[in-house]
């Protein structure tokens, strides 16, 4: 423990973190078997008689939309609830990171007492407005451009982290950007052409990679169709998949450092770089952390996970990967999560509340009819039981004899459902629940964000720990991306000496 001490950060921040992952899992250690439950299990193993009695009674005959309104903080709701069901959604805002990109007081920020240099911020303005007049010019004209082939919500947050990545990239003094799994490169394009900035890919698909050179020649076609001078370049788009065993190896850092200075022209102390990841899936993230905390040559990184239930928990000979990555966590007993509780913190809880709230809770029904279904299908055979079913969004008007066909239309023909199996009496009755599934599933929903504060603020402490003065940060509305926390930092003179 004396060793643990010893790289705990002291600061304000750090000290309310600690605090608060031991209160998470302090309501976790009672309330986490809600979470760790599988909505499909409802009818099978009873699930609602599992909640205390007193909340279900005053469940029982809630609507959908008062519920939903109650969840979100509403005042106007004037039910009288169970206390401990108060108290409960009252310390989960309390614990939970603020999620609201509005409000300026949602930054977490460790500062770290280290001796690094200030940024010149004369400078720093200085190289932005210069940036940022052609920038100016392609945002009002060539807007068209950027967005081809590209998805309002992914644009949307090309736009917000690409700016977010240009700041880290200009506080650091910093021309190069590793854009890891870049998919198709549209943040890299973003960054390279609106930006300035000098992009390298890292990308394990190669089909994804051609594309991405494709749309990358593109559009820089087009854009000089209107600015003959435009002479930024291309990024440079490099196949490899990012593994433990490449951080310990310094030959993919000098294979980038090469594509810098081939690829754009750069001298050998220009190739530093920045580490940039839009939703890197599962365990890229940790090793994005892990590779930036190992090598100097990493000026800054600016990330936001998603995936979480794709998490390494534990790795084959026993080490944890993915999760937990702080001394901090790895220090205590109790810190363990399950894939349950990751998946559904990978979900957004306002947009679920506004759908309540609005009774636009149609598609939410499929998880009645699939907790239906698999009293079905173990009723056939026990084997089936969490069987992989198609994926199938109920609309209004479908029946869930429709939707058995649907999501069991890739089974054997003796596996599949009759008629029989559909239309009868304890199968209406469970359909006539709907409401009880819907709320069983919104009481893990408000549970959900605790566990992705705790993946988040982990991975907080683990460059804390590291000396690495992290920022937590939304950046992104969450009924837009749920995922929209982004984790940043940038190292100072000292530390890349």
């Amino acid at each position: 423990m004396a060793a643990l001490a010893d790289i705990r950060c002291s600061c304000k921040a750090c000290t309310k973190i600690r605090l608060t992952i031991d209160q998470i899992f302090c309501v976790l250690d009672v309330y986490g078997w809600l979470l760790n439950s599988y909505v499909v299990d409802f009818f099978q193993e009873g699930l609602w008689h599992k909640l205390p009695e007193s909340w279900r009674l005053s469940l029982q005959d809630t609507s959908s939309q008062e519920f939903g309104k109650w969840l979100s903080g509403d005042i106007s709701c004037t039910r009288v609830w169970p206390l401990s069901l108060i108290a409960l959604r009252q310390v989960t805002n309390n614990l939970q990171i603020n999620r609201n990109h509005e409000d300026p007081e949602s930054v977490i920020s460790c500062k770290l007492d280290n001796t690094g240099k200030d940024i010149d911020k004369k400078k720093f303005d200085e190289d932005k407005v210069d940036m940022s007049k052609e920038s100016s010019f392609l945002d009002s004209k060539l807007n068209k451009l950027f967005s081809k082939h590209i998805k309002k919500k992914k644009k949307y947050e090309i736009q917000e982290i690409a700016q977010v990545c240009a700041n880290c990239a200009y506080a650091s003094n910093c021309k190069c950007i590793v854009d890891i799994g870049a998919g198709m490169g549209h943040l890299a394009r973003t960054l390279a052409f609106q930006h300035g900035m000098c992009v390298t890919c890292i990308e394990q698909d190669r089909m994804l990679l051609q594309q991405a050179r494709k749309w990358d020649q593109e559009l820089l076609t087009s854009i000089r169709k209107h600015l003959p001078n435009f002479c930024e370049k291309c990024p440079q788009h490099y196949p490899a998949k990012l593994e433990l065993s490449n951080l310990v190896d310094s030959e993919l850092i000098s294979h980038l450092q090469d594509l810098f200075e081939n690829g754009f022209n750069l001298t050998k102390t220009d190739t530093t770089f920045g580490l940039v990841g839009l939703h890197p899936c599962g365990d890229l993230a940790p090793l994005l952390l892990r590779l930036y905390s190992s090598r100097s040559e990493a000026k800054f990184i600016c990330i936001v996970g998603c995936c979480y239930m794709k998490l390494t928990l534990k790795s084959d000979i026993g080490e944890l990967k993915g999760y937990p990555l702080s001394q901090y966590l790895i220090s205590c007993k109790n810190h363990e999560l399950t894939y349950t509780s990751l998946e559904v913190a990978c979900h957004a809880i306002e947009k679920y509340c506004d759908k309540l709230k609005t009774g636009d809770y149609q598609d939410l029904i499929v998880h009645t009819y699939r907790a239906a279904l698999e009293t079905i299908l173990i009723k056939k055979n026990e084997k089936l039981r969490h069987s992989q079913l198609r994926n199938v969004k109920v609309t209004r008007g479908m029946t869930f004899q429709q939707y058995c066909t649907a999501a069991t239309s890739h089974f054997e023909a003796y596996l599949q459902p009759e008629d029989c199996d559909i239309n009868n009496s304890e199968i209406a009755s469970h359909l006539n629940r709907w409401q009880e599934v819907l709320v069983f599933g919104s009481l893990r929903m408000m549970l959900a964000p605790l566990v992705e504060t705790v993946v988040l603020l982990d991975r907080f402490l683990f460059l804390s720990e590291k000396n690495l003065s992290p920022t937590l940060k939304p950046i992104f509305d969450s009924r837009l991306s749920p995922r929209n926390l982004v984790l940043m930092s940038k190292k100072n003179n000292e530390l890349l000496s």
